[in-house]
């Protein structure tokens, strides 16, 4: 069923031909809306993501437990509709139980922010949260989701090595929140991780970012490039 859910959604137009065409024995597509409808999606961490992440970290060597945590944030077009299941809006700033003061708010999402696990030794990468916000996500609470997205990976055994993310004005931000400093006279390009104190999360600006801003830089200013 699994593999059936998956093929509609890559393809409707070839699983309807082999279903009509009785090729293979697929189910409606309405069993599969109904599948795909008991499938609990929303912001937030899902615990039951970590649960399963908790088994696969327990099948590997210390070197295969270490990662990356990577985050970005995109536009998104504002839209309400009426989950009628639920009887609730959906198209509002939501970031699950994780902010106190995002709670119940009725303003529209325009942004989506995803934290990612990207594995150091395997071809494997895991989305762990999703966040839907007024306009881009402030640094301080940025600094606050990422403290309990690293918590929640090393409980599960998982060990962040680092955090990336571009150079948006809030994510500068949240870096300085947390310690870390580019300046000549004060450079610190890690913080203390939070779960064990022995060890340390380096902090990195992604590389083509960093060669994006430096193109513009030099598109706009021509002494720069004269020189």
């Amino acid at each position: 069923m699994l593999l059936c859910l998956l093929f509609q959604i890559r393809s409707p137009s070839g699983y309807k031909f082999l279903r009509e065409q009785n090729i293979l024995p697929l189910p409606c597509i309405n069993t599969i809306r109904k599948h795909l409808l008991a499938v609990e999606i929303g912001c937030g961490f899902d615990k039951n993501l970590f649960k399963l992440l908790t088994k696969r970290f327990a099948t590997k060597n210390n070197f295969e437990k270490k990662g990356i945590l990577l985050f970005d944030e995109i536009s998104l077009r504002e839209g309400l509709s009426v989950n009628t299941r639920e009887l609730t809006y959906t198209g509002l700033e939501d970031f699950g139980e994780e902010i106190e003061s995002k709670k119940d708010s009725d303003k529209k999402a325009n942004h989506g922010l995803v934290f990612m696990w990207q594995s150091l030794a395997e071809n494997f990468v895991q989305p762990i949260a999703v966040f839907a916000s007024h306009g881009p996500v402030k640094g301080i609470d940025l600094a606050k989701l990422i403290i309990k997205a690293i918590i929640l990976i090393e409980k599960t055994g998982g060990q962040i090595v680092g955090v990336t993310s571009d150079g948006a004005a809030t994510n500068r931000n949240m870096w300085s929140i947390l310690g870390v400093s580019g300046k000549k006279n004060n450079f610190c390009n890690f913080f203390e991780n939070p779960y064990d104190s022995a060890r340390k999360v380096y902090v990195f600006s992604d590389v083509p970012h960093l060669m994006k801003t430096i193109r513009n830089r030099l598109f706009t200013n021509k002494e720069l490039r004269v020189n």
